[in-house]
């Protein structure tokens, strides 16, 4: 196979993947080189991607943490380390973090995670051992220790 034939199947498969899911630049380098493209044919592929509008980190970014913030409900924190583990640059996490912050309170998704999953609880009454479960489960979502305070109420 030539390389233009080489290119086009590669520009093919990463254009299927992002009909599947918006993808981050460096997602789509990486499952580019496991199907085995050369370093070049996918810098070619991402070159063309990026002239063409297809690939986009900030908008990425953008429309990632807010569906992880809105369907997942996790914190800020934990969506800052999943953007930096999708090749998102430390600063556009943070333009992104800070523009989530305009958007979506961080404090209100923790209430309303807490009304879902634990609405069998009684803050007032809570154990002990209860208090220590639920302070672990919103450190674990990437709640701000602020925001856990305030909904647990400690």
């Amino acid at each position: 196979m030539d390389e233009e034939e080489e290119f086009q199947k590669a520009k093919s498969s990463a254009i299927r993947m992002l009909a599947f899911r918006a993808r981050s630049t460096q997602e789509i380098s990486d499952r580019l080189h496991r199907k085995g493209i050369s370093a070049s044919l996918t810098q070619r592929v991402v070159n063309y991607l990026n002239e063409y509008g297809y690939l986009d980190d900030q908008a990425f970014a953008q429309q990632w943490a807010k569906s992880l913030v809105v369907n997942k409900g996790w914190g800020f924190a934990r969506i800052k380390v999943d953007l930096r583990s999708r090749g998102i640059s430390p600063d556009l996490a943070e333009e992104t973090i800070a523009r989530l912050r305009k958007d979506h309170s961080e404090e209100e998704t923790a209430r309303r995670i807490l009304g879902k999953r634990f609405s069998h609880l009684d803050l007032r009454k809570i154990s002990p051992k209860d208090k220590n479960r639920l302070i672990r489960f919103f450190q674990s979502r990437g709640f701000s220790w602020e925001t856990i305070l305030r909904v647990v109420r400690i």
